[in-house]
């Protein structure tokens, strides 16, 4: 076994090793060697909704869209599950999970968005996951929703 002055010195060399060492944040770990974004830009037309007419804080609804590429292809489906966390006579709040379901795997997106009157309007979205190809995605994007038309722009970090 080693003698006591040799232990000393053995843990203060690693002890200086560790604080010496340049720290890495937990963000800057788990980004190491993942910069894939992938943007994904895709047009949904809702088919259903189930969305109450004149809306109180509190309600749910679903809406199922079948989603297009830039170039008008068919590509997949998509649904929401929203709720009402503010509403007035011309401003409603909601808060959506979203499941976009595409060929190669699913996304993920949760948001929450302010409407005013029925005008289109585009927000942040955050990507929370996915499946298939898509099964450690993260990232956010833009959300615009206009009618019955809701267009994703996203930033896909997988």
């Amino acid at each position: 076994m080693p003698t006591a002055p040799v232990r000393r010195a053995v843990t203060a060399a690693a002890l200086t090793a560790v604080f010496a060492l340049p720290s890495m944040s937990a963000q800057a770990l788990a980004d190491t060697g993942d910069e894939d974004i992938v943007r994904v830009r895709l047009t949904g037309v809702t088919t259903v909704d189930t969305k109450p007419w004149h809306v109180k804080a509190g309600d749910s609804w679903t809406t199922y869209l079948e989603l297009y590429s830039p170039k008008k292809k068919f590509v997949g489906d998509a649904s929401a599950r929203c709720s009402a966390v503010e509403a007035t006579e011309h401003r409603l709040t909601t808060q959506c999970t979203r499941v976009l379901r595409l060929k190669k795997g699913e996304i993920t997106l949760h948001d929450v968005i302010t409407r005013v009157d029925r005008s289109p309007i585009t927000a942040k979205t955050s990507i929370a996951g996915g499946t298939g190809i898509y099964n450690d995605a993260e990232g956010e994007g833009y959300i615009t929703l206009d009618g019955d038309r809701v267009h994703f722009d996203l930033h896909v970090d997988d």
